[in-house]
C-alpha cells in the first residue's frame, strides 16, 4: 500500500521533539508499506507576498519525507498561500509517480482538513488522526468551521485516547475510533536502581505555557518539607526563567535542576538516572512520556487530566 502521510507537527533541525511520536509511525508503517510524508510549515524567520516553498527530501527504505517551509505572508492570506502552496506541490509532485492508495492526517488544522481537500478533488481517502484538544481550534470562526469540515467529510477519524472521543463527537455526529500513540519499546531499557538517599524525581515536557503543571510539582514538591530528592527539569519554553525563579522563591532551587530541551535521541540517558517520573499537567490528550517512563521500568505519577487515566492503571 502507498500512503500519503500529512502532518505540520514532525522533528526537524529546530526541534527533535515536535511530532517525533509521529515519526516514529511513520518508521514502523514503512517497514510494511511505501510511505510519503509531507512535513509542512511556515517559515518564521522570513517573508513574501506569494512565496514559494523551501523543499527538502531524505529517503530511508521505503519511507520518504519532504519538509515544505514555506514564508509568511500578509496576516489575511498567509493560511491560504501556506494551503495552497502544500495542494500544489502535493498534486503536482507526489500524487503522479507515487499515487497515493490513503492519506493519513495528523490533526484536523491545517493536515486534516487539506488531506480532506485531497480526497474530494483527487477520490484518494484521508484519515484523520486528532492528538489536540478541539477547543485548541478555535482561534477563529475560519479556523472552526475548517475543523468541522474535515471532520465530518474524513473517511475516518481517529482519536489518541476514550478522553479525547467525546471532544470530537460534540461537534461532528460520526463515529470515531480510538488508537492510541505507539512506543517502540525495544529503543527503552529497564534500568536496576541502586537505594541512594537521594530521590531523583523527573519531568519533561515544554515549558511554552503552564498545561504541563511544573508549578503544580514544584510546589507539592516544597509542601513535603523533604530534602533527600533532586528533580531533574527537562524542556525547554518561554516560561523556563520563571520556572527556574520559581524554585527559587521557594526555597527549592538546591534541589532542582533544569536541563532545558532533551533531544529525543539521547532521552534515555535522562530516564536512566530516575527513580520516579512525575506528569502534572492540566490537560492531556494522551502523555507519551508516562509510556515511554513506564517503558524504562520507572513508577510514575500523573494527574487526572486526560489521557493519563487511561495509560496509568492498577494493570
Amino acid at each position: 500500500m502507498n500512503i500519503l502521510l500529512l502532518t505540520h507537527s514532525y522533528p526537524d533541525e529546530t526541534s527533535s521533539w515536535r511530532g517525533s511520536f509521529i515519526k516514529e509511525q511513520a518508521k514502523v508503517l514503512s517497514s510494511i508499506h511505501r510511505v510519503t510524508v509531507v512535513f509542512f510549515k511556515n517559515d518564521p524567520g522570513n517573508s513574501g507576498l506569494f512565496p514559494k516553498p523551501r523543499i527538502l527530501k531524505a529517503v530511508s527504505g521505503n519511507l520518504t519525507e519532504y519538509s515544505l517551509k514555506i514564508k509568511k505572508s500578509l496576516p489575511v492570506i498567509n493560511q491560504l498561500v501556506y494551503l495552497y502552496r502544500t495542494y500544489q506541490f502535493i498534486v503536482n509532485e507526489i500524487i503522479p509517480g507515487f499515487r497515493p492508495d490513503i492519506i493519513h492526517s495528523h490533526l484536523s488544522f491545517p493536515a486534516g482538513f487539506l488531506g480532506t481537500l485531497i480526497q474530494k478533488y483527487q477520490k484518494i481517502p484521508n484519515i484523520i488522526t486528532e492528538h489536540s484538544r478541539i477547543s485548541n481550534y478555535s482561534r477563529s470562526r475560519i479556523h472552526t468551521a475548517c475543523v468541522k469540515y474535515s471532520l465530518n467529510r474524513a473517511r475516518s477519524v481517529i482519536a489518541v485516547s476514550e478522553s479525547l472521543k467525546p471532544e470530537i463527537t460534540a461537534i461532528v455526529s460520526r463515529e470515531v475510533e480510538v488508537i492510541y500513540n505507539i512506543v517502540d519499546t525495544a529503543k527503552f531499557e529497564l534500568h536496576e536502581r541502586k537505594s541512594q538517599e537521594v530521590i531523583n524525581i523527573g519531568f519533561l515536557g515544554g515549558l511554552g505555557n503552564n498545561n504541563k503543571g511544573l508549578d503544580i510539582l514544584l510546589e507539592a514538591i516544597k509542601l513535603t518539607g523533604r530534602n533527600d530528592f533532586m528533580l531533574h527539569v527537562g524542556g525547554d519554553g518561554k516560561l523556563k526563567d520563571d520556572y527556574v525563579k520559581l524554585a527559587r522563591d521557594l526555597g527549592i532551587e538546591k534541589y532542582c535542576r533544569f536541563y532545558g530541551g532533551i533531544p529525543h535521541d539521547v532521552i534515555l540517558q535522562f530516564y536512566s538516572s530516575l527513580d520516579l517520573f512525575v506528569l502534572p499537567s492540566r490537560y492531556e490528550t494522551f502523555g507519551m512520556v508516562l509510556v515511554e517512563a513506564m517503558a524504562c521500568g520507572i513508577p510514575v505519577i500523573a494527574t487526572r487530566c486526560g489521557g493519563p487515566a487511561e495509560i496509568v492503571t492498577g494493570k
